[in-house]
């Protein structure tokens, strides 16, 4: 079973509301952030474990990367949440970095069950 009340901060709801004043965000701008969050750590995750790092990404996905490879990935997925964020909806860095630390804990929780279901069907 894994527990993710550890890893979704209490306040995540006033620093999302927060975030989207201070960066003046629409709330259809907000939404596509959110799918575009949740695409990439999905096929991101879908690959790691496709090339047999399936430890790495429980570790992630319970939110507590202990191994360096763990970590590694973590900061791999946080970059590429960044990146695609500024590419798609052309948000300035530091506001797509500020989504990507509210958001990616919130997306890893829900796609946590998604994900090994999605692996104990595969095999």
């Amino acid at each position: 079973m894994i527990h993710m009340s550890t890893f979704i901060p209490k306040d995540t709801d006033a620093r999302l509301r927060a975030l989207m004043q201070w960066a003046r965000m629409r709330q259809e701008q907000f939404s596509e952030a959110v799918f575009i969050t949740k695409d990439t750590v999905l096929g991101f995750l879908r690959r790691q474990i496709e090339r047999g790092n399936w430890r790495e990404v429980q570790e992630v996905l319970k939110g507590k990367p202990m191994t360096k490879a763990g970590r590694f990935l973590l900061d791999e997925l946080r970059g590429k949440v960044v990146r695609k964020l500024i590419m798609r909806l052309g948000l300035r860095p530091v506001i797509a970095v500020g989504l990507a630390v509210v958001l990616l804990p919130l997306i890893l929780a829900k796609v946590a069950g998604e994900v090994i279901g999605w692996m104990r069907n595969r095999h």
